[in-house]
This record gives structure tokens, C-alpha cells and sequence, in this order.
């Protein structure tokens, strides 16, 4: 089988995030594709709990057979690198065809992570955060994907908007912004 792993805080998901998905399974022909939230030992300021993060993208792909949640991280009772994740997932899924989804500012820092080496020779598909193009790639086992929506939609702007109360409708999915409200997250 063809998997993609898509790893990521997720805090919270975002359209974008699912429309790349949903972009890369039509585009690559993949037979599942998995949001991989990183665990609750990840050292970034306002992340929430990893179930939560959990809870909100699996309401984002409940309706899509070709796209779930692995849990994954959570075996990892530390800080995890992405290698750590990377080998853990290899394992798992041995004797499928793996790829591994990336924005493009991540690709572009990857050469100052943890046996870099390593994570270059792995399968890729690096995508576009916005219109400008600032990566030449040119590795033969990554593919640049292109964002045909150009939804350009971070996290972190989606807890700023939160915060000052303003409206996310266009930038989560609706059972996701339930959730955010329900829960009191980020605010």
C-alpha cells in the first residue's frame, strides 16, 4: 500500500491542512493517508494536550475513509525529533510504501535537524505555504506540490483570532470550531 504520514502539532488543524490532504490523495494516488499529531513532550509554547489535538482532527476527517489519525507519538514518552517519529512509523508500517508530508518552511530548516542525513533519504511531498515559491528542490525523491486553493491558513493565526474573539469560520471546519468553543481551548 501507498501511506502518507503527515506530522505536525495540529494546534488546531486547519482547512488547509485537510485540503492538502485531500489535494495529495487525488494528485499521488495514496491508499491512506495519516495526520501524525506530535506527542504532549514537544516543548512549544500553547500547545494543548496531544488527545485533544487528537479529538479535533479525527471530527476533520470523519468523513473520509482515506484519511486518519495515528496516534503513534504517543509511544514516545519524550521529546521526540523527527527521526525518532520517522523510524517509529518505518517500523510500524514496514512493507508499504511510505511518503512523508512537509510544508515548506519545515523541508527548508531540515537541514539543521537531527541526522539529516538520514531524513533526505526518505520520500517526500513538500507543501507549497504560499504563493511564492521559495524552495528549489531538487531532490529526486521529493515532490513539490502546489497549493491550488493558495489557503495559506497557520495555527497560529487561528488561536491569535481566538483570543481577541474574532470569527474562524473560514479557517477550521465547523465540527472542529464546535469542539474549539465547547472545550474553552485557546483562549
Amino acid at each position: 500500500m501507498k501511506l502518507g504520514f503527515f506530522g505536525g502539532s495540529f494546534n488546531p488543524p486547519t482547512i488547509a491542512h485537510y485540503n492538502l490532504i485531500k489535494q495529495a490523495l487525488a494528485e499521488y494516488d495514496f491508499d491512506k493517508v495519516y495526520f501524525v499529531p506530535m506527542n504532549d513532550y514537544y516543548k512549544k509554547s500553547g500547545l494543548i494536550d496531544m488527545e485533544k489535538r487528537i479529538d479535533m482532527l479525527e471530527l476533520l476527517c470523519k468523513n473520509d475513509s482515506k484519511i486518519e489519525v495515528s496516534d503513534i507519538e504517543r509511544e514516545m514518552n519524550y521529546q521526540s525529533t523527527a527521526i525518532d517519529a520517522f523510524r517509529l512509523i518505518l517500523d510500524k508500517f514496514s512493507g508499504n510504501e511510505i511518503v512523508f508530508f512537509m510544508g515548506e518552511d519545515n523541508f527548508s530548516r531540515m537541514s539543521t535537524w537531527k541526522d539529516y542525513e538520514e531524513l533526505m533519504k526518505f520520500n517526500y511531498i513538500v507543501f507549497q505555504r504560499n504563493e511564492n515559491k521559495i524552495l528549489d528542490i531538487n531532490f529526486k525523491n521529493v515532490i513539490y506540490m502546489k497549493n491550488k486553493e493558495n489557503l495559506n491558513i497557520s495555527s497560529t493565526v487561528i488561536r491569535n483570532k481566538l483570543q481577541k474573539n474574532e470569527c474562524i469560520d473560514d479557517l477550521v471546519a465547523r465540527d472542529v470550531k464546535d469542539y474549539i468553543l465547547r472545550n474553552k481551548l485557546y483562549f
